[in-house]
């Protein structure tokens, strides 16, 4: 899945030479927590977080109603330049929504910026790596979820006998996950299918010895 498809385009955006004082508005405004920053002609040099501001306000008096004026003048006094990541990591919008988590993860950021050259044109979040986790094994009407286990050497021949069973059973395949069960030599296998003779499927599973662990019915 491609991170074009669930970055929010054309994201609200800082540049350099804006306060404090507006980066804290615009984040509060617009319900967000992080404002890439761009020169002329779009080009990004950086990105804040609301984290940034901490040191200047305090995590707890982040709302506008409780900046005194004194700290209100100080974060009018400080840049979005002094304060903001130089350089962050990026990533085309056809990286995939994988490789863009593990990146997160990896170094504990919760956005990244999307380029087109060095254009900014969109931002992906933890949020949007999650709902389009959540949308690979939505619910959809008449659908039956099926979680098996299968041992790690049958992992490629698993594939093509779902897909035969699938097809021999009239079923329509709707997701596949297929994941490591840890300190297992096992996978555990979410299938995710659509059709009348799920029961048949299902026998036939525990027929080639998987050990099926739940089915669940989506309405």
């Amino acid at each position: 899945m491609f991170v074009h498809f669930w970055m929010s385009q054309s994201p609200i955006s800082a540049n350099e030479e804006m306060n404090l004082e507006n980066a804290l508005y615009v984040m509060q405004k617009h319900r967000i927590r992080r404002l890439p920053v761009v020169r002329a002609e779009n080009d990004l040099c950086g990105i804040i977080a609301i984290s940034d501001i901490y040191p200047y306000v305090g995590p707890h008096a982040m709302a506008k109603a409780l900046l005194s004026e004194e700290v209100a003048k100080q974060l009018r006094n400080v840049h979005v330049a002094s304060v903001m990541t130089k350089s962050p990591i990026t990533c085309h919008r056809n990286a995939t929504i994988d490789e863009i988590g593990v990146i997160m993860r990896r170094n504990k950021i919760g956005a990244v910026p999307v380029l087109e050259g060095t254009k900014l044109i969109g931002i992906i979040t933890e949020s949007d790596i999650l709902g389009a986790l959540a949308n690979i094994a939505q619910r959809e009407p008449d659908s039956r979820r099926i979680f098996f286990r299968i041992p790690v050497a049958d992992k490629m021949i698993t594939f093509y006998k779902i897909i035969s069973l699938c097809e021999r059973n009239n079923l329509e395949i709707l997701t596949i996950l297929i994941h490591p069960i840890p300190e297992e030599l096992s996978h555990l296998v979410m299938l995710r299918v659509r059709g009348k003779d799920v029961a048949e499927f299902i026998g036939a599973l525990w027929r080639y010895h998987y050990d099926v662990l739940l089915t669940s019915m989506m309405e």
